[in-house]
């Protein structure tokens, strides 16, 4: 924080729950002083800011000597809060509980009570594999083995230096499997959130590697419940990459039933629970089981209260971005524009307040499912406008399939504009942005020769005649296993047969959607 002009440390006072600024004017008064008098005068007036100015600040305190050194007091202040947010959520989990430990087990070896230092030390133990805080269990082995040197290695039979050995071992054993899981599932992740679904079969060979490599690893003897979840992650990811809907949720409700039996863990890392229901949502409702989907999305709106009680932003943050970004991908799956536009009007607020801090993969999921549920309701000029935040706003690498899928409802929304002269050049645009990606599938080559052609006529009968061309071909293309994936950001097929019709398309997903009312 050494930027003059930096405006961290306004970010954090905006953070603050009116409980967690209550605490610190507590905390800064236990032992006042005139420094502390001071940085509680300048913590009120940044809170005041809507946007940061530190002009305004400077102009505040115009004979105060910390001014003189701005950087440095808002630094100290930071660090204040830092300390003062500490010591308000210690008692809120398990793991600064357990630091508290490892910190008085070493003020008291500090003071050679060794025999109490031990003591706190098994405490601390028996809470960390209970709750398996591997890393911590290296913590406490490495103060163990500190113990057993001070001794001259005389220590208690049942604390031998094999007994630490075994304990280490056994963390690093834990740790290195999770490692490597972690690892095998972030790259499925990366694949499928950067590529999309597999439209080639060579799409998959890096991601069945992982899953093998990482299925390799585990036995009976190192399975703690992160090795068992992270597992179930890379299964699910990779089933669902390869359009095998049905095997994701086996994965799926596998691992539910598996955090649920061991809630006492997972009540310390929530978001493992909200990110299984909510993919459970999804693909429910992709295999058309929308009773089960509306069950998973209540579980994940009402979390069991020992979730609740540890509520903080970035909970707060996951489950934002979970549900919404599922019930708006269901509404447009199924043409529920009614229950959309409802849940449009609910979005924006929260959308405001939580939109920059989502990830840019993130961001532009939420850009495309607005356009597309616009562009459903029939509000194609609203339409528009998400689909440029998309495109003006997000970085090709960042998620190369919605950015592709954005391109191609780029120009639809112009067609249904009337806005024939951007067609041409969203054409041309899209072929070289398909050509530089090497995108040469079925789907992208059927897409572009349709406005090829519609960039050459306007005769309404000759349209209708290529739409249904369009449409019939998709509907082909939907029965390939590495095609099916492009209706996954837009149904296409529908649009056409809309277009060819006259129906709306709504009315058409509706109808390809079974079960939908129960959504």
């Amino acid at each position: 924080m050494s930027n003059k002009a930096s405006n961290q440390l306004h970010e954090l006072i905006k953070s603050l729950t009116s409980a967690e600024k209550r605490y610190f004017k507590l905390f800064s008064e236990r032992h006042p002083t005139k420094e502390k008098k001071s940085y509680i005068k300048l913590f009120a007036e940044v809170d005041k800011q809507s946007e940061y100015n530190e002009a305004v600040l400077l102009e505040k305190f115009p004979d105060s000597a910390f001014t003189r050194h701005f950087s440095i007091a808002k630094n100290r202040l930071y660090h204040q809060l830092l300390r003062s947010l500490d010591s308000f959520h210690a008692s809120n989990s398990i793991e600064p509980e357990l630091y508290q430990y490892l910190h008085y087990s070493n003020i008291l070896f500090d003071k050679t009570l060794y025999g109490q230092c031990e003591r706190i030390l098994n405490t601390a133990l028996k809470i960390a594999q209970k709750h398996e805080y591997w890393a911590i269990v290296l913590q406490i082995a490495k103060r163990k083995k500190r113990l057993a040197e001070t001794d001259n290695y005389q220590t208690d039979p049942e604390n031998s230096i094999a007994d630490i050995h075994a304990l280490e071992q056994q963390a690093l054993t834990k740790l290195a499997l999770e490692s490597q899981l972690w690892l095998s599932k972030s790259v499925i992740f990366e694949n499928l959130f950067r590529k999309g679904q597999a439209r080639q079969p060579e799409h998959l060979i890096t991601m069945q590697r992982e899953i093998d490599k990482a299925k390799a690893l585990l036995n009976n003897d190192n399975k703690s419940l992160e090795a068992l979840y992270l597992l179930g992650q890379a299964e699910s990811a990779f089933s669902f990459a390869s359009g095998n809907y049905n095997a994701t949720a086996k994965i799926l409700i596998e691992l539910l039933e598996l955090l649920e039996a061991q809630m006492d863990l997972v009540k310390h890392e929530p978001g493992m629970y909200i990110s299984v229901l909510t993919n459970l949502v999804y693909v429910s409702a992709k295999l058309n089981r929308f009773d089960e989907a509306n069950t998973y999305l209540t579980k994940a709106h009402k979390l069991p209260e020992a979730m609740i009680s540890r509520m903080n932003d970035d909970l707060e943050l996951r489950i934002f971005n979970s549900t919404y970004s599922i019930e708006l991908a269901i509404c447009n799956l199924t043409g529920n524009i009614q229950r959309g536009m409802k849940l449009l009007d609910e979005l924006g607020p929260k959308l405001k307040r939580w939109e920059l801090m989502l990830s840019v993969v993130r961001r532009a999921g939420f850009y495309h499912s607005m356009c597309t549920l616009y562009f459903i309701a029939g509000d194609t000029k609203k339409a528009l406008y998400w689909n440029n935040e998309l495109l003006n706003s997000i970085s090709i690498e960042k998620s190369e399939d919605l950015y592709c899928f954005a391109e191609m409802l780029h120009l639809i929304i112009h067609f249904e504009l009337g806005n024939h002269e951007v067609i041409p050049y969203g054409l041309k645009s899209l072929k070289r942005y398909l050509e530089t990606r090497e995108r040469r599938y079925k789907f992208e080559e059927l897409f572009t020769d349709l406005f090829r052609k519609l960039s050459k006529i306007q005769h309404q009968s000759a349209i209708r005649e290529l739409m249904t061309d369009f449409s019939e071909k998709v509907m082909i293309l939907e029965k390939d296993p590495y095609e099916k994936h492009v209706l996954e950001y837009f149904d296409f097929q529908a649009w056409a047969e809309s277009k060819a019709t006259g129906e709306e398309i709504y009315k058409i997903l509706l109808r390809k959607a079974p079960g939908k009312e129960l959504f």
